[in-house]
């Protein structure tokens, strides 16, 4: 039986993200995938065989010819788009995370719900799907006999793989016409980024540093902490979060699994951006006889490896450790084979809309707690 192969039209493939890692991959999976139309202002794809490229937005989701759409598109793009591929009847990969607001990501659930051809959104998160986390680490971790602590960090310099580390802006050169507008997204390219934002700080002034912790959150921030939640859910509260632009930390309280206990531990979280060359990131945990840590890139640097090492006390008293290794083509891959499998053969995905809704409740729980302290730096007792 021949097999479906997904004809895809890109939107935003003049980003690093796609250029760089989406399109390249999509070519190695052809029995899967064949870009078909890219939204583009650029040219020189190196390829023999080059899809269709087009300026506007409309033509790329209109397109009869196209299964699946990608929306890499800035932030405040994502809902409008999104919600006009499902109501053509056209799968979606969106980039994390799905939207900046709570109120946003569950208007495209709901646009989901009722899309015609069962029109599904999955959401691009691939460090969730790098082999060495998924056999490796999320393994030793569930194996602590308790957790004591864990961290999570990533400060990073500049790159151009990433939109936290560079002043680049990327801008969209075609509103697409669709009834999204009554949806609540409108069509005025000037006030997405406005409304949505005021969409997350209801009733708040739009100060600078929340502002810049939500811009940072949706950027660099939502692959570590979509990494942690994946690993240890989402923290029962937090009790202090600092911002101080471009630098930001917070602690999470935690309870372990009933399996364990029920014991609470703590993770920090620290995070960042400065002009040093070199990126220092990490999810480690905690426990008694054992460490697990997962370190890895920015998300979208090409030619680096993801490893998890594993520490602990051998027979002798020694430390022993071991390590696993995957490259970052793994992980995009991986994260490939999940999509065609979740579009084609219905097998479940962990990185859905509905998913990705935790981590914007994540998010509204740090916003909550940094007004809580009035914009100061306060202990749980004041």
């Amino acid at each position: 039986m021949t097999q479906t192969v997904l004809r895809v039209g890109i939107l935003g493939a003049d980003s690093e993200a796609v250029q760089a890692i989406y399109f390249p991959a999509l070519q190695a999976l052809d029995e899967n995938f064949k870009v078909a139309v890219l939204h583009s202002t650029a040219s020189g794809y190196n390829n023999t065989d080059p899809p269709r490229t087009t300026t506007s937005i409309d033509d790329v989701i209109h397109d009869p010819t196209v299964d699946l759409i990608l929306n890499f598109l800035p932030n405040e793009y994502h809902e409008t788009y999104t919600i006009a591929a499902l109501e053509a009847g056209k799968h979606v990969m969106v980039e994390t995370p799905v939207s900046l607001s709570i109120r946003s990501t569950k208007r495209i659930i709901a646009a989901e719900k009722h899309a015609p051809k069962g029109a599904k959104v999955f959401v691009a998160c691939a460090r969730r799907y790098v082999p060495c986390f998924e056999d490796v680490f999320k393994k030793e971790v569930a194996s602590l006999d308790r957790i004591y602590y864990a961290r999570c960090r990533n400060i990073a310099g500049p790159h151009t793989a990433h939109s936290a580390t560079t002043s680049q802006k990327r801008t969209v050169t075609k509103t697409c016409s669709s009834s999204s507008s009554s949806n609540g997204a409108g069509t005025d390219d000037a006030h997405l980024l406005q409304r949505l934002l005021e969409e997350v700080f209801s009733g708040q002034e739009l100060s600078q540093d929340r502002v810049a912790l939500c811009q940072f959150l949706a950027s660099l921030g939502c692959h570590d902490l979509g990494l942690m939640r994946d690993t240890l859910g989402v923290p029962d509260t937090i009790s202090t979060i600092s911002v101080n632009d471009p630098f930001y930390s917070a602690i999470f309280h935690y309870t372990d699994t009933a399996a364990r206990g029920g014991h609470p531990f703590t993770l920090v979280y620290e995070t960042g951006t400065d002009s040093v060359p070199r990126c220092d990131a990490h999810l480690a945990i905690y426990g008694r006889t054992k460490t697990v840590s997962i370190y890895y890139e920015l998300p979208y640097a090409r030619g680096q490896l993801l490893w998890v090492v594993v520490e602990e006390m051998d027979g002798q008293g020694e430390l022993r450790k071991t390590e696993s290794v995957s490259t970052w083509e793994d992980g995009y891959r991986e994260e490939l084979r999940t999509l065609y499998a979740f579009l084609v053969d219905g097998k479940p995905a962990k990185t859905t809309a509905v998913d990705g809704l935790q981590d914007l409740k994540l998010f509204r729980m740090m916003f909550e707690q940094y007004d809580r302290q009035c914009g100061t730096i306060r202990t749980p007792l004041g």
